[in-house]
């Protein structure tokens, strides 16, 4: 029998390796983030202004608080995702020697608010009651929060509870530190989008500032200004929407 040619051997090792290491690359990815199994159907959840109002209003109206207005919830909800409960990041490529983190999703960002990991692991610890937020608590105190654990960011009843409680109290925190006694809902709003945008610093530099915001600052890839605008051009949609499905 003909001895075969260690280049054969050589080429089917690459064939196998280009075809399995994709693979083997999504499973690991999904593992760490799991709501990247439902890629195959993220798309169909996208929704226009009055369908996610329809959707989700009464969510954003059972969660809301005195900052945390119901049509502030549902324009982050749609900026961040247009309402998709599963929304997922783009993938991205990377120049490492890391296999698993050459292509890879973007964040660890996740739902309709993009929630990050870190971001997740801070809010769980709180909830609404009564359009306030209380931080959890032993299960016999029936105005603490229970079940914590179990929150999910795609659910959308989790998902809207979670964001209006971190920055309901985030803003009230960054305000009190700041010592900015006499804020605008317009200004605790705003400060709002630039905490779950940019994070805590830059939510500080803002109120440092005096609750002013900078022309040509971004966070990540967005413009913050443009970014703010927009999603207080799209409350003031909802806020349309709920009047007139109220009447």
């Amino acid at each position: 029998m003909r001895r075969i040619p260690g280049f054969v051997y050589l080429a089917a090792g690459v064939t196998a390796l280009v075809v399995l290491a994709p693979i083997v690359n999504w499973i690991y990815q999904a593992a760490r983030k799991p709501s990247e199994l439902l890629y195959p159907v993220s798309d169909e959840w996208f929704k226009t202004p009055a369908e996610t109002w329809r959707t989700y209003g009464d969510l954003f109206v059972a969660n809301s608080t005195a900052i945390m207005t119901p049509d502030l919830l549902a324009a982050l909800a749609q900026q961040e995702a247009s309402g998709n409960p599963v929304a997922r990041t783009y993938w991205r490529w990377s120049a490492t020697f890391r296999p698993f983190e050459i292509y890879r999703p973007a964040s660890s960002a996740v739902g309709m608010y993009q929630v990050t990991d870190g971001t997740f692991e801070e809010a769980r610890h709180y909830c609404i009651r009564d359009h306030r937020v209380v931080g959890e608590g032993p299960w016999y105190d029936f105005g603490s929060c229970w079940f914590n654990g179990l929150y999910n960011r795609v659910l959308p009843a989790h998902a809207v509870e979670l964001v209006a409680a971190n920055l309901d109290r985030r803003v009230r925190e960054t305000l009190a530190r700041s010592g900015i006694r006499q804020a605008t809902l317009r200004q605790k709003q705003e400060l709002a989008v630039i905490t779950h945008l940019c994070g805590a610093g830059a939510a500080a530099a803002y109120a440092a500032r005096g609750l002013v915001l900078v022309p040509g600052q971004h966070c990540g890839d967005h413009d913050t200004q443009h970014y703010v605008q927009r999603v207080m051009t799209l409350a003031k949609t909802f806020a349309a929407l709920d009047k007139g499905s109220s009447s």
